[in-house]
Parts: structure tokens; C-alpha cells; sequence
């Protein structure tokens, strides 16, 4: 039926549109009988319109309008689109998933049986505090040398001052 309704909508456009004795003949019987779902008239109305665009290229343009609803994610996707592939009782965890694929002996850290990761992470952290440690000895030794030469620098202008009050009192 559609394709009834394509050949006849290519003959209407290739037929000649001026005056001619092809446009007063009727429809033949035996098209007038078939039912094709869409109007002649509407097409032949439309068709010999002006064109609403004039094309400035020689290529074919081709254009499609369409007239539906915009589907929604259910349609595309289905009714139980947010259940999805996994049971509802939750599925694996990543450390489930982590033990079925990697083998016993490679558990762990890396190189190291999990006793000795244990070994290195506690002398890690204990080197971690010594090292804390000294740095703040080290930054307290430096506050303690800094005091320490201020107050040597004020008791050296005070006996400056002090000595120029002698000798100034020795010279009246």
C-alpha cells in the first residue's frame, strides 16, 4: 500500500504542471478504487504550490519533518529499566569481586606477605616519628639559639648604656 502511494506521489511530481490535458483527465477506475490511506487532492494542492525555498545549489536537498511524541527512556530502554542486571538482594562487593579473581598468593601487598607489609608500615611510621621528632628539637634548638643571642644582644646595649652613664658621669 505505501509503496501504491510513493509510485503515484513520484508520478504526480514528474508530470508536467502547466495547463496541459493531464491534469483535467480523471483518475483512472482502478486507482479511484484502491484505497491508498492518503489524499490526492492534498497532494496535488501541495505540489502545485510555489516552492516555499530556492535552492541556489543543483544538489538534491532532501528534508523530514516528523510528527510524533518524543519517546521517553522507558521506551527506549524498557519498563524495568532501573532494576538492571543485578539480583535484587544487592550483587558482589569489590572485595568479593577482588578475591575470585586474583590468586591467594598474590593477596596482599604487592611483593610482600601480609606479615611482612605489617613489619614495613610499623617501622615506616615509627621512622615517620623520629624523624617529626627531630625536626621539631631542631626547630626548638633554633628558637632557644635565637632567644639566647637576643638576650646576649640587650645585656651588651645595657652595659653600653650603663658604661656611657659612668663615663659621662666621670667626665662632670
Amino acid at each position: 500500500m505505501e509503496l501504491h502511494a510513493l509510485a503515484l506521489l513520484g508520478l504526480l511530481i514528474v508530470t508536467p504542471q502547466q495547463g496541459s490535458a493531464a491534469d483535467s483527465a480523471p483518475v483512472p477506475a482502478q486507482a479511484a478504487a484502491v484505497d491508498l490511506g492518503v489524499s490526492l487532492d492534498r497532494i496535488q494542492e501541495a505540489v502545485s504550490r510555489p516552492p516555499a525555498m530556492t535552492m541556489t545549489t543543483t544538489r538534491p536537498v532532501f528534508r523530514v519533518e516528523v510528527f510524533s511524541r518524543k519517546p521517553t527512556i522507558e521506551d527506549i530502554l524498557g519498563p524495568d529499566y532501573l532494576r538492571g542486571p543485578v539480583p535484587a538482594n544487592g550483587g558482589m562487593t569489590h572485595r568479593e569481586f577482588l578475591n575470585m579473581v586474583t590468586p591467594q598468593e598474590f593477596r596482599g601487598m604487592a611483593m610482600f606477605t601480609n606479615k611482612e607489609a605489617m613489619t614495613i608500615a610499623a617501622t615506616s611510621l615509627a621512622l615517620q616519628w623520629a624523624l617529626m621528632k627531630a625536626v621539631d628539637k631542631l626547630k626548638d634548638a633554633r628558637t632557644d639559639r635565637l632567644k639566647e643571642e637576643a638576650r646576649k644582644e640587650v645585656l651588651e646595649a645595657m652595659n653600653a648604656i650603663e658604661a656611657a652613664r659612668k663615663k659621662k658621669a666621670g667626665s662632670r
